[in-house]
């Protein structure tokens, strides 16, 4: 089953996991690692699209990189001790690790993943990284309680 990838706008009304990846998309301009990294992010996030969440979670992604070498990781796992939240990982060495934080809705037929926060992370703990989950599961909670305020609002499109 495929997933739509929704990118939840905060309570300024701003997509942070958009706004992050923009972001990177800007270093990725001056650096190569970035560049490397931004690729595979989007690769990944199209792996998760065509093969839905339950796929995305068990199977690896990989794909073909310079030099012949590959490139493989489980890009959504289960964020330990914080259910229903998940993990979307896409590491490149030198770049540091891209972590987004999101949570399965199902919207009729549509299998959706709700992106929340982003960051890149340099190392395995971040403080950071742990207030980006505080905040991802009060936007879980306020989403849960009116998801009709948070998927397609005035003004929103799937594509942007």
């Amino acid at each position: 089953m495929e997933a739509v990838i929704w990118f939840l706008k905060d309570e300024e009304g701003k997509p942070q996991v958009k706004i992050c990846l923009q972001e990177l998309i800007q270093r990725a301009k001056a650096d190569p690692l970035y560049t490397q990294l931004v690729e595979l992010i989007f690769q990944a996030l199209e792996f998760v699209e065509k093969k839905g969440m339950i796929h995305s979670m068990t199977e690896f992604f990989t794909t073909s990189l310079e030099g012949n070498s590959l490139y493989s990781i489980r890009v959504i796992k289960e964020l330990r001790d914080h259910p229903p939240l998940l993990e979307f990982r896409v590491n490149w060495r030198g770049a540091g690790a891209f972590r987004a934080i999101c949570f399965e809705y199902s919207l009729e037929d549509v299998q959706m993943l709700v992106f929340t926060q982003a960051t890149l992370k340099a190392r395995t703990y971040s403080e950071e990284f742990e207030q980006l989950i505080k905040k991802s599961e009060e936007q879980y909670i306020a989403f849960i309680k009116s998801p009709e305020k948070h998927i397609f609002s005035q003004g929103d499109e799937m594509d942007e």
